[in-house]
């Protein structure tokens, strides 16, 4: 009888141990299997800035190809979330090569945009200036990247 107390408690502590660790799965934001992830480069460091409308919880990730690396050979080098009030996020990369994409979630889920683009301007010295939508314009994120200490350009 103790046995069978013992492999019921068991086995009610292993599926709980499942059941949360599907549901902490299903939460991990996957950068890497987002497909047409725009790619820039620039020899120098960069200072990149992003903006989210409000609304919706977004989170952008900068990723480097490494043949050695654990996701699909892509390693996650800088991650910020992006505030949905509106408010500005900044940061600084190495010289070198990226991936970028941003993922908003939607219930418990992060989910790859279906629309990118790049509207780089090279006059005003941006490396790379993307915008991410839900499904297609309008920009929901916009990804501006330049070399670093150059000058923004005036506000309109």
């Amino acid at each position: 009888m103790k046995i069978l107390k013992t492999a019921a408690c068991f086995s009610i502590v292993a599926s709980i141990a499942a059941l949360v660790a599907s549901s902490a799965l299903a939460q991990e934001a996957r950068p890497w299997l987002c497909r047409d992830k725009p790619v820039f480069s620039y020899d120098r460091s960069m200072e990149y800035q992003a903006t989210a409308s409000p609304g919706r919880q977004w989170r952008i990730f900068f990723m480097q190809y490494s043949p050695d690396a654990a996701h699909d050979g892509f390693n996650i080098v800088n991650s910020r979330e992006i505030s949905s009030h509106g408010d500005p996020v900044s940061g600084n990369l190495t010289a070198g090569r990226y991936f970028a994409v941003a993922l908003y979630r939607q219930g418990g889920h992060w989910i790859c945009p279906d629309y990118t683009h790049d509207d780089r301007d090279p006059k005003l010295g941006e490396v790379s200036n993307l915008c991410y939508g839900e499904d297609g314009p309008p920009c929901l994120v916009k990804l501006r990247v330049t070399g670093e200490h150059t000058p923004s350009p005036p506000a309109p």
